[in-house]
């Protein structure tokens, strides 16, 4: 794995206070505070009301939802798409705040063209597998997990996804198809286990039915905060943690500090790394907090003004082989388009060090190129780059080969310092996987 950001773990409490300005303001007091205002501290924070427990929650963004985003400056959701019918934790969450939803399964897997080697191919040929869809043939080979909860001990099916693959069938060749559309970083690093883990997710949930929220996921947000009625504090970018005898002490980037009974991290490893810290932490903590990273996604958003796909008559979602990767509808809505470039993993690189209008012009160009029908009728919106966004740094945890092992001691409470958020989720994926974590540390809360 490539990030190499440390830890700055103090011996003694004595020399994190040090740390501390003394010139900070007076430190806020609570029985419980919530590093972090995604899914998992909001629904912490929703569980703690529930039983009347003392709390506050702080967010270093300016906005509450982490990775469920709705970019207001170009109107589109960058984040927080699809909730299956059997999500128990987010269905509790969703019913609690009136939110409305809608049915999106029929138009989840629309139709796709594909364009590889310079030529734009639809349809498919029947006899030969998409590239899409050769890791599934391989998988397919494969048992199931037995279950959900006990993944990381499965050390037998803990190897790179490539030499799963190549073990199963597939070429070096399609091996590098795969990696366009695997979302991972790179499937000659990352664990088998990550793709046998959302396989088992997908059976044994059991959800039939994909929903989205009306009004996109700004609307639950909003909801979701409108009816917490404890402190919830933006713009509060944690850059200590100190755990004392009195407590443990949370320094923010503007100078503000608190001290709670209890502390509960929903923060991402890739930037809780960034923060200083004076805790006790077991080994495999350290390796996984240092180590582990997020799967990067850029998502590259369009307009059109006309519907050329009805013009040339092939659709509008595409599978390719160039920088841009897929092409897909982002909408939640059956009678709208919402265009945008999903790429993956590496393939995010190419677009990093480009400037706002490199991008637009490359990708104007390039669409242009493999459908002439676009022409004048495409405009760029924005760029979501989850890799490079400060407050997540990726957009899910993704492990790499050997490193499951360390979960079950990576999300053991470290003194009063506790661990929640999806890459600490045991038996979900996704925003269900961090509703689970809420649960989960609310109940070693309570105990």
């Amino acid at each position: 794995m490539k990030r190499r950001t440390f830890i700055s773990n103090i011996g003694m409490a004595s020399a994190g206070l040090a740390l501390m300005p003394t010139a900070c303001t007076k430190s806020e007091d609570t029985e419980i505070l919530i590093l972090g205002g995604g899914i998992s501290g909001l629904y912490l924070a929703y569980m703690l009301e529930k039983v009347d427990k003392d709390y506050i929650l702080l967010e270093g963004s300016d906005r509450f939802g982490g990775r469920m985003f709705t970019r207001t400056d170009i109107n589109r959701d960058v984040g927080g798409r699809g909730i299956g019918d059997k999500y128990a934790y987010m269905l509790q969450l969703i019913e609690a705040s009136g939110a409305e939803m809608i049915d999106i399964t029929e138009y989840m897997n629309s139709p796709s063209a594909i364009y590889m080697n310079g030529k734009l191919r639809h349809p498919w040929p029947e006899e030969e597998v998409k590239p899409a869809s050769l890791q599934y043939m391989a998988l397919g080979k494969s048992d199931y997990l037995k279950g959900l909860d006990s993944w990381y001990k499965s050390p037998e099916w803990d190897e790179a996804y490539s030499s799963f693959l190549s073990r199963n069938g597939l070429t070096q060749e399609q091996i590098d198809l795969t990696n366009i559309s695997a979302n991972y970083n790179d499937i000659r690093e990352t664990s088998a286990l990550n793709a046998h883990h959302s396989r088992a997710f997908v059976k044994y949930n059991g959800s039939k039915r994909v929903l989205n929220f009306k009004g996109g996921t700004k609307a639950f947000i909003d909801k979701v905060v409108a009816m917490l009625s404890k402190p919830l504090h933006a713009n509060k970018m944690v850059t200590h943690i100190d755990d004392q005898s009195s407590g443990v002490r949370v320094k923010c980037q503007d100078g503000s500090s608190y001290r709670a009974k209890k502390v509960v991290s929903t923060l991402p490893f890739t930037t809780l790394r960034d923060v200083k810290m004076n805790m006790a932490f077991n080994e495999n903590q350290k390796k996984a907090i240092n180590t582990l990273d997020y799967t990067n996604i850029t998502q590259i958003h369009l307009t059109h003004s006309e519907e050329y796909w009805k013009e040339d008559g092939i659709p509008m979602g595409m599978w390719t082989d160039t920088p841009l990767e897929r092409i897909m509808n982002m909408s939640a809505l059956p009678d709208e388009t919402e265009m945008a470039c999903w790429v993956n993993g590496k393939g995010t690189a190419f677009f990093d060090k480009m400037t706002e209008k490199e991008i637009a012009d490359f990708t104007i160009k390039t669409l242009h190129k493999m459908r002439p029908a676009s022409k004048g009728k495409i405009e760029y919106l924005g760029t979501q780059n989850w890799g490079k966004y400060p407050y997540n740094k990726g957009a899910y945890i993704e492990f790499g080969v050997g490193q499951a092992a360390w979960f079950e001691d990576m999300i053991k409470p470290v003194g009063n310092l506790y661990f929640a958020g999806e890459h600490t989720a045991n038996n979900n994926r996704g925003m269900e996987a961090a509703a689970e974590s809420a649960m989960r540390v609310f109940n070693e809360l309570m105990t």
